[in-house]
């Protein structure tokens, strides 16, 4: 039966004990206790080369399982793992059901699982790919959990049920798989724009997703009361808004009689790799100024336009954050009170108790000011840091503002509109060790090693590890979708040498940053390449242990007295020869299983 390693890849367990027996501790031992009986006992004469050993057949059908994909896991959300199970023996096997439990958690918690229809017969080398949907509590905390999927059948006597599982690492985040469309932008095209005839507006959406690309974006934009769509539809489509990446669409607007606000429904939805998001609907406001109203109207004030100081805020960083407010009527408004709103990191799943994405800096989140004379504008500028915690993503920061005509006689007047802050974490890679050689013989292979771990605040996507150079390579490369934030990963690679003198090469790690801008680190290294020394023998082509001469030697068998002599090295060097082995198939075995996704 297939044997997986312990990692994201599965491991096949019959009646819950591993297949191939247990760790690799007794390994060593097991080789040193062959190696004493084949010196100390005649040997057994092999079995001829071909040979064809062959195994007892049972009445029990035997399973193997493995993880062929594996969704990524947030918090709140739903995700999938999906298994290929394949009946490797001669026997059809009934009833195969799936059960799990979570190997380093109580009561399977976070994950609730929806139970599958099980597989009524599963015909001797017939394979099935089951789809198990679970779902992540909301109060989970971001770590790696151990999920083993067992699956449990029978024979044709309908006998006691049979257990095989396949064990998969889930790694749950609170950073949603799912991409989101933001309203970046809504401008006014016209410099004096006439409301009676026609305005153009122009919205700026941004893919914030650093992986997925959007396609067959839908954007409907209804004016109600306030205003009349000047298009041929008010339905429009982009074809395909790449990741992290900007694009702009314009609407002809006219006002309607007896507008009573300024703001317009926005309708959107989107496809992506995984699936596709339902129609999200919002509010937005234009910005349009109105023309001067009659003499007891009440004052309108809006936000006409705002910036920020910095194209990309980082967290833990300074910004500047500037409004333009503007009063639309030709009368002055006094005692105008602009708001800032905060958001708790508690929200985030992160961060201090109380603590706030933006704290204003030098000041509090309140601004007054005296007057804001009739069809006039004015700039207010605050600073806000950044928490260095704040999770990466677009946040909205609601403004209110408050105020009074010039007579008293309308008090309590507000506007509220929001700004979008897009914040973003630093990317960063540290390098926990790394074991580049410096001399080989030739021929022979050297491995090289690192281990690698995502210590920024961002997932890395498109990971990858390489080894180039002027030599011949096993397991050169390595590839990851994505690296999520605080995994380790290892690497482990293979060079023989073919020629004699120095030999150049690098090792080179790759990665799309929070910018989704590409990272290449090399690491150099130099070879010296020597041809392997041949062993001295004496005259007669026997070789002694040192400084023992044919006379000394006793009528014991060569391989007693050789044992005799150098029973200590030889056990040293071969323990730690098979340590070396094992752990380059685990390292191997678990790399490809989890990247096999």
């Amino acid at each position: 039966m297939k044997s997986k390693d312990e990692g994201t890849g599965a491991m096949i367990r019959k009646n819950g004990r591993s297949a191939h027996g247990g760790t690799g501790i007794w390994l060593p031992a097991l080789f040193l206790a062959l190696l004493l009986a084949a010196a100390l006992i005649p040997a057994a004469a092999p079995p001829a080369f071909g040979a064809i050993i062959t195994v007892e057949n049972s009445l029990i059908p035997v399973l193997s399982a493995e993880v062929t994909r594996q969704d990524p896991a947030v918090i709140g959300e739903e995700f999938s793992i999906v298994y290929l199970v394949k009946n490797i023996s001669d026997k059809p096997a009934y009833d195969v059901d799936y059960s799990f439990n979570v190997m380093n958690a109580v009561d399977n918690y976070p994950f609730v699982m929806e139970k599958p229809n099980p597989i009524e017969r599963l015909d001797p080398g017939a394979s099935a790919a089951v789809s198990i949907k679970f779902k992540v509590d909301v109060g989970a905390r971001e770590q790696t959990y151990r999920i083993n999927g067992l699956f449990t059948c029978t024979d044709a006597g309908k006998s006691a049920p049979v257990v095989y599982s396949a064990i998969s690492d889930v790694s749950i985040s609170f950073t949603t798989v799912r991409p989101n469309l933001t309203v970046t932008e809504l401008t006014i095209l016209e410099e004096d724009p006439d409301t009676e005839e026609g305005f153009t507006i122009r919205l700026g959406f941004k893919n914030s997703s650093l992986i997925y690309d959007l396609r067959n974006v839908l954007i409907q934009l209804e004016g109600g009361e306030n205003f009349e769509i000047m298009e041929i539809s008010s339905k429009k489509e982009i074809t395909r808004i790449p990741a992290n990446q900007t694009n702009f669409i314009e609407f002809k607007l006219r006002s309607r009689e007896g507008r009573s606000s300024n703001t317009i429904l926005l309708t959107t939805s989107f496809n992506y790799s995984l699936g596709s998001v339902d129609d999200k609907r919002e509010e937005l406001f234009v910005p349009i100024k109105d023309e001067p109203p009659s003499s007891g109207v009440r004052p309108q004030v809006i936000i006409k336009r705002y910036t920020l100081s910095k194209d990309q805020v980082l967290a833990g960083d300074r910004i500047n954050l500037t409004l333009e407010i503007e009063n639309t009527n030709a009368r002055p408004v006094k005692n105008v009170l602009i708001n800032f709103g905060v958001e708790s990191t508690s929200s985030e799943g992160g961060g201090s108790s109380g603590s706030t994405v933006f704290a204003p800096v030098g000041s509090s989140n309140t601004f007054h000011v005296e007057e804001i004379k009739g069809k006039s504008t004015i700039t207010n500028t605050i600073t806000f840091a950044v928490d260095s915690g704040a999770l990466a993503r677009t946040y909205i920061v609601p403004v209110t503002i408050t105020y009074e005509d010039e007579k008293g006689q309308f008090m309590d007047l507000f506007v509220r509109d929001n700004v979008n802050i897009p914040v973003t974490q630093q990317a960063k890679l540290s390098v926990t060790s790394m074991m580049l050689p410096s001399s080989a013989n030739v021929g022979m292979p050297v491995p090289v090693m690192a281990e690698f771990v995502n210590s920024g605040k961002v997932d890395l996507a498109d990971f990858s590890v390489r080894l180039e150079g002027d030599f011949d390579t096993m397991d050169a490369s390595m590839y990851m979708a994505k690296l999520m934030i605080g995994v380790t990963t290892s690497y482990t690679g293979m060079l023989t040498a073919n020629e004699e003198g120095e030999v150049e090469g690098k090792l080179i790690v790759s990665y799309l940053d929070n910018n989704n801008l590409e990272v290449v680190e090399e690491y150099p290294f130099t070879l010296n390449v020597t041809q392997m020394e041949e062993p001295a023998f004496p005259e007669g082509g026997m070789m002694y242990p040192d400084g023992m001469y044919p006379s000394d030697i006793s009528d014991e068998p060569v391989v007693i007295r050789l044992l005799k002599a150098y029973w200590l090295p030889g056990v040293l060097g071969l323990v730690i020869l098979i340590q070396f082995i094992y752990i380059i198939r685990i390292k191997k075995k678990a790399k490809e299983e989890f990247f096999e996704d």
